[in-house]
């Protein structure tokens, strides 16, 4: 038989992966915390007057933030702490259910001048456009890969399934390679 392993890309080591190019860099992260809630969103935002459900236009806070996935469901990203005032894991009396899936993720920061660019050659989206409010999902097929899409201040970050991140990382390596060539004369 075949061994199916060869098919897939190999996966990079995750903590030095980075591309530097002219005016684009990507680099990876791995979030501290993650978390998928589902169920009674208005309820669990409510109980927590400072977090806001972001779709992918709404700029992030980089640190800790709430990505809308659909009318039921968010993803609560932590990368430096910010865990406080979570339920616990599991259904709670609210009618919500809080699952830690913080090493289901890589994250990819874009940013830099060419990062537009290469966001726009990734999705056919508006990533430049006004926000839309806080009904827009933040998740998205990006470069043929699922991926959950937060704008940061600098750019944006990409959440792609851990299974799917080579595939992306290749996809990023080959598309960032225009950045380094020459303009034609």
């Amino acid at each position: 038989m075949a061994d199916r392993g060869l098919f897939w890309s190999p996966a990079p080591d995750w903590q030095r992966a980075d591309i530097r190019c002219r005016d684009l860099t990507v680099t990876t992260r791995s979030a501290a915390a993650a978390w998928l809630v589902s169920g009674a969103l208005a309820r669990f935002l409510e109980d927590r007057e400072e977090m806001r459900c972001h779709g992918p236009l709404d700029v992030c806070d980089p640190d800790a933030y709430a990505l809308r996935l659909a009318p039921d469901r968010l993803l609560l990203v932590a990368l430096g702490g910010g865990t406080a005032n979570l339920p616990a894991f599991g259904w709670s009396d609210d009618g919500v259910a809080v699952t830690d899936v913080s090493d289901a993720f890589v994250l990819f920061d874009v940013a830099g001048r060419g990062a537009l660019d290469l966001m726009r050659l990734g999705a056919d989206y508006q990533f430049d456009a006004a926000p839309v409010g806080s009904a827009e999902s933040a998740m998205m097929v990006f470069a043929g890969v699922k991926a959950i899409v937060a704008r940061m201040p600098q750019g944006w970050r990409l959440h792609v399934e851990r299974p799917y991140a080579p595939a992306l990382w290749r996809w990023l390596q080959h598309a960032a390679s225009a950045w380094d060539k020459p303009p034609a004369a």
